[in-house]
């Protein structure tokens, strides 16, 4: 079975292994439960104008200031980017205490000093104290987590900087698009989408028809040019927002997105691409 990318799924295992070890696997959909997930008939969405709010908590420390003076500038990119997509972002400044964060409609952005950010992650992932050295080795290379159960990324500035930015090459330009792309591709996620290379024969691939443009679902945001979309994940985004069809899937599995993408594979006859050797993911 393949998740989010090899990396993640071995993380999630490690994790599942403290909270779930010897439990019985998921029954089988039944067939009102493959026709719901089936993502080849969707039926009528609504893609009128969505607005989506979004607190940004960024944690008062000198070590995330960067990020604070970067963030009018990223979070415009951003915001233009979701218009695109018929969605408009609405920024809600943040206490370090959430709100009444809710799936599609009110989501929270966390910027965290490292060790925050390494804690939140194993408890949203319920990683264990004898499994988070493991965890952490497997997910080495990652700076983000989008949590759709709990409507939350968490982000860590500093490993982000250390592993993607290049103070002696990037300009403060570099930054802002790199970290716009980021936070794109994390709030996709929020947004009822899946990584863009889960499965070969899906309407999703790595990049848009010219070949050249990368899918914002992809893990190629460190791309010097923009990011692009398919008109098909258009139509999921806006029938989670909408709480149709998509937002339904979801509720049926809790929002987990390992389980949702379970169902969506058996459902459509999806397949995942030939193993290769373990990558890290980006989100």
């Amino acid at each position: 079975m393949k998740f989010l990318s090899l990396l993640v799924m071995a993380a999630l295992l490690w994790a599942g292994m403290a909270a779930a070890a010897g439990a019985a696997g998921p029954p089988a959909p039944n067939p009102e439960e493959r026709a719901l997930f089936d993502l080849r008939r969707l039926g009528p969405v609504d893609l009128s104008p969505k607005a989506v709010k979004v607190e940004v908590y960024i944690a008062p420390l000198e070590e995330l200031q960067p990020f604070a003076r970067s963030f009018p500038q990223v979070w415009g990119k951003v915001q233009r980017f979701y218009r695109r997509l018929g969605v408009e972002l609405v920024h809600l400044p943040a206490g370090p205490r959430p709100g009444p964060v809710a799936p599609a409609e009110r989501l929270r952005l966390e910027v965290l000093p490292y060790q925050e950010w390494l804690n939140r992650t194993y408890e949203a992932f319920q990683v264990a104290p004898p499994f988070r050295l493991s965890f952490l080795s497997v997910c080495r290379n990652k700076y983000a987590f989008a949590h759709l159960p709990l409507s939350v990324i968490h982000f860590s500035y500093r490993r982000f900087h250390e592993q993607v930015l290049r103070p002696e090459a990037d300009s403060e330009g570099d930054k802002v698009h790199l970290l716009a792309h980021l936070l794109i591709h994390e709030l996709g996620h929020l947004m009822g989408l899946y990584h863009s290379h889960e499965f070969v024969n899906d309407p999703v691939e790595d990049h848009l028809p010219d070949g050249v443009t990368p899918n914002f679902m992809s893990h190629e945001l460190t791309s010097p040019g923009e990011l692009g979309f398919v008109p098909w994940q258009r139509q999921v985004i806006h029938s989670y927002l909408s709480k149709g069809r998509v937002y339904e899937q979801y509720r049926r599995v809790d929002f987990d997105l390992l389980r949702y993408l379970e169902r969506v594979k058996e459902a459509n006859g999806f397949r995942e691409p030939a193993r290769r050797p373990p990558q890290a993911p980006t989100g």
